[in-house]
């Protein structure tokens, strides 16, 4: 049984964009002197790794509290490396909060995805 309908990437990736880059530039460019491109690299590795990973194979495996948890994990790890990659030091209360901010956003926007693209499929 198929469990989705034809999932619309590009409105799903675009609502996502709107969810990610914001909270990235703001807590990382506006509140921790992270340059706007560094965090706008950090920013699109998130949005695609996140999309591809937790979006398209854990969700509508999985459910949203699954994804969503998977969603924290992966957030944290990807800024905290992110930033250690390009030379922040210190930066895990950096990752964490923004992590946290967006796994937040993602529960809803999960709760959408099920809704609209993936027919409601939860375990």
């Amino acid at each position: 049984m198929d469990e989705t309908r034809h999932v619309d990437h590009g409105k799903a990736l675009m609502i996502k964009a709107a969810l990610v880059f914001p909270v990235v530039w703001i807590l990382l460019s506006l509140f921790n002197d992270v340059s706007f491109m560094d965090s706008t690299i950090i920013a699109a590795g998130l949005w695609l790794i996140s999309y591809a990973m937790g979006d398209l194979m854990v969700l509508p495996k999985m459910g949203n509290m699954a994804a969503t948890a998977g969603d924290f994990v992966l957030s944290f790890l990807i800024v905290w490396g992110g930033l250690n990659l390009l030379g922040y030091d210190e930066a895990m209360g950096e990752a964490l909060l923004t992590a946290a901010i967006i796994t937040a956003g993602e529960y809803f926007y999960h709760s959408w995805l099920l809704r609209t693209q993936y027919d409601d499929a939860q375990v």
